[in-house]
């Protein structure tokens, strides 16, 4: 007999655990397979470090220290399972060719065996940390303990209270230029009376005075010119430490250098030779060959090294830095040399060979949106990067697109709420889009401007644009942008960007009568799609530590103000033009104009642990507030949630606003779920699985709203339940959780999500929660939904 077993059942408290028990059992009889007799799997280790009258408060992190010492390290493992072993023995086979062979190298991974560890030699490894961090009086023991033919290692290290530095003295004599400079940062020293001996505190301590003697001309200098001398007889566990310089030290280390003549080479190859009359010379500086390529003056803004000008590391890492930034170049060297007729100066040779100058690109593509279009396009662009001899970017994309919308209805199923099956035919839609952009790689202003001094090439970037799009069952739209705006970045976890010139126009074209008699009945979103200008202007700062990728915590966060019409209006106003009314706005050019300010932040934190796991939250706040010339934001300004970067268990806008329940007569058109009020959260854990396939479990929540109730024209209350309620929007939250897996191969990565839906806003209350009725299918209510993507969500 053939008994089925409840999925909950099979999950019971007490199955489970009987399931877990087997699969660890399973993988610990496969782990060793492949080991050799006498031998065993060196499955784990364990350090201990017993540090009675310690007084630094040190343990945990010697023991982390320590544990690092160890090598080889054991096999990979998941909760006891050991997932690459476990395929390497499966598909063991000592052939060298072969799908069983490429399948055993590539995801698995050779046992790692006793024999393989040296344990006295990582005892006296682990010994040399200890003395190296003050606990000269030290042991270091090892236990090795096997079961079932797999070795678990514990080391156990005693200390006591290690030896700390009474005093601290620069033995220098300041009749030297080089001694008086050092002498000079010792308020800034990083050694500490009364701190414990640490050999990489007084390595860093080398490092850091050598940088400060790099700013003040000492060129020649090095960290390995200074030694320290410890005293460590001076008793009671303390020691002296003492400063000096080698005797041995270079001639020209104790000298500083200034600046004398500065090359700069604008257009150099490998093998170029030049000669006396290639020079020009331009503002102190000798400039090869010409300016036919790059024009001195502009190039001269990303030179800090200036001739008679004391040397300094920071100004050549500057010069360097930002001259990598401009697009015409693809190398950057800069080189010194002792002048051969002055003393202690330096000539600098700045080498720069040029990127290639024009490029043509094209892309056949799959165009996937997040309003659920897909279908294939094609992408030209083009690119001068250096169109204006100021190593200007020109670029110039031109694309077409032929879409089609799937998914469906926009909920989380293709029914509606009595049950009926939606019959709407899919929307199909054309697109073309065309946009330059010239971006000078420098501040463009007519008022004159200091030269920033960042290692960052401040931009000024100004673009044209054209968008055609046809919804075939709908409307023909066209949009004109024109924008000006800078970008610049102060510091490296720092970027601005302005955009004080942000122009668009956007005209409604040729409109269905469906999509007429849509537009008759809802006042609202007929102001949505009406001809409009918005005239206004941008600003966006963002904040990041992601580019110090070992650190455990990092963040990140963008802040963006879009405000529009507020100029306009304030001249209207000034020039005695009549108060604008619901039906008859302000107009430019015989057209009305957008009037409002719209706030967006996107907020992410990143916890890093283990080798590449990773805990990520986002949350996400936007409100849009239309005033004065306007009721309604424009329909490319309003908000929608749902899809595979949003809320990964609903498809793209099918959520709210509120508690909205979409018509079905509208329900796959998508553009009837827009809101001025955005709040979005999430949580993923994201885990190493084998090779380059990740792991991702994930948490969404969120939705949108309107900020006040408007009327259809019946006089009715238009998308009942969306307005914003402060006392019931947690209960409004659309809710989603899932699991993913990811491809990633360092340069693109393919994201497969899993999303099943929680919560449901536009539910009644009491029945929102529909976990309990959840269908493990892709059709029907309460369905799971799969997105696949490129890259990250964020």
């Amino acid at each position: 007999m053939i008994t089925s077993i409840p999925y909950s059942r099979l999950l019971s408290s007490y199955t489970l655990p009987l399931l877990l028990g087997i699969m660890l059992v399973f993988s610990g009889c496969s782990s060793t397979k492949t080991v050799p007799e006498g031998d065993a799997l060196f499955g784990s280790y364990q350090v201990k470090v017993k540090d009675k009258g310690d007084s630094s408060n040190r343990k945990g992190d010697l023991q982390a220290e320590l544990a690092e010492t160890v090598r080889p390290k054991p096999n990979a493992s998941i909760l006891g399972m050991r997932p690459k072993l476990w395929i390497y023995n499966a598909f063991y086979t000592k052939k060298e060719k072969g799908i069983k062979h490429w399948i055993m190298t590539k995801f698995g991974e050779p046992p790692v065996l006793l024999s393989a560890v040296d344990t006295t030699t990582i005892s006296g490894v682990m010994s040399s940390r200890l003395q190296n961090r003050g606990y000269f009086n030290n042991t270091v023991d090892s236990k090795t303990t096997i079961n079932n033919k797999i070795a678990s290692i514990q080391w156990t290290a005693t200390i006591s209270e290690p030896y700390r530095i009474r005093k601290i003295e620069y033995t220098l004599n300041d009749s030297l230029p080089v001694l008086r400079a050092i002498n000079a940062t010792e308020s800034e020293s990083l050694l500490k009376t009364g701190d414990p001996y640490d050999l990489e505190t007084m390595t860093a301590e080398r490092t850091r005075i050598d940088q400060e003697l790099k700013e003040e001309g000492f060129y020649y200098f090095s960290p390995e010119f200074l030694i320290f001398s410890v005293d460590s007889a001076v008793g009671n566990r303390q020691m002296d430490v003492l400063l000096r310089l080698k005797n041995n030290t270079l001639k020209q280390a104790i000298q500083p250098y200034t600046l004398d003549d500065v090359y700069i080479f604008a257009n150099y190859g490998l093998g170029d030779t030049y000669i006396a009359g290639d020079t020009i010379d331009v503002r102190g500086y000798h400039y090869i060959p010409d300016e036919n390529y790059v024009k001195a003056k502009y190039l001269l803004r990303s030179v800090f090294l200036h001739q008679d000008s004391l040397y300094q590391r920071q100004d050549a890492l500057l010069t360097t830095s930002r001259l990598m930034g401009l697009p015409a170049y693809k190398f950057v060297n800069v080189q010194y040399e002792p002048d051969t007729t002055k003393t202690n100066q330096l000539d600098a040779f700045i080498y720069l060979t040029p990127a290639l100058k024009k490029s043509l690109r094209a892309e056949v593509l799959m165009v996937s949106k997040s309003n659920n279009f897909v279908g294939p396009g094609v992408t030209v662009s083009f690119r001068n990067r250096n169109a204006l001899k100021g190593s200007e970017l020109l670029s110039v994309e031109v694309s077409g697109s032929f879409e089609t919308q799937t998914g469906g209805k926009a909920k989380t199923a293709t029914e509606s709420s009595s049950g009926d099956t939606n019959k709407n035919s899919a929307l199909t839609s054309y697109e073309l889009q065309a946009q330059a952009t010239l971006t000078f790689p420098r501040i463009v202003s007519p008022f004159k401007l200091h030269n920033l001094r960042t290692e960052f090439v401040p931009k000024t970037k100004i673009g044209l644009g054209f968008d055609f799009l046809n919804r075939v069952q709908y409307f023909q739209m066209n949009s004109f942008n024109a924008t000006y705006g800078y970008n610049w970045r102060p510091t490296r976890t720092i970027t601005h960007e302005i955009t004080p010139i942000n122009l668009q126009f956007v005209q409604l074209l040729n409109p269905s009568d469906k999509f007429t008699e849509i537009l008759a009945d809802r006042p609202y979103l007929q102001r949505s799609f009406e001809n409009q200008f918005i005239i206004g202007s941008l600003y966006q700062l963002t904040f990041s530590t992601q580019m110090f990728e070992k650190r455990t915590h990092q963040f990140f966060d963008n802040f963006a103000v879009d405000v529009s019409g507020n100029l306009l209006n304030t001249i209207a106003t000034a020039t005695g033009a009549d108060q604008p009314e619901v039906d008859m706005p302000r107009e430019i050019f015989g057209q009305p104009y957008s009037q409002y300010s719209r706030f967006d932040n996107d907020f992410r934190y990143y916890f890093n642990f283990g080798k590449e796991s990773q805990i990520v939250a986002r949350l996400v706040t936007g409100v849009g507030i239309p005033y004065g010339n306007s009721t309604n934001l424009p329909y490319s300004k309003q908000f929608s949630i749902g899809g595979p970067n949003s809320l990964r268990a609903f498809r793209a806008r099918s959520i709210g606003p509120g508690t909205y329940d979409v018509p079905d007569s509208v329900a796959s058109s998508y553009f009837d779920q827009l809101g001025d009020i955005r709040l979005q959260a999430n949580l993923e854990y994201r885990f190493p699985i084998v090779g380059f396939f990740k792991g991702a479990v994930f948490a969404d929540a969120g939705n949108i709203w309107l900020l006040k109730d408007y009327k259809n024209a019946k006089g009715e209350t238009d998308k009942e339940g969306g307005k914003f309620e402060a006392n019931d929007f947690l209960s409004e939250l659309a809710i989603g959780t899932g699991v993913g897996l990811r491809v990633d191969i360092q340069f693109f990565v393919i994201r497969l999500d899993l999303g099943i839906p929680v919560q449901v806003p536009y539910l009644p209350k009491g029945e929102r929660f529909i976990l309990d009725d959840f269908k493990p299918t892709f059709s029907g209510r309460n369905s799971m939904v799969l997105n696949i993507a490129i890259g990250y969500p964020f």
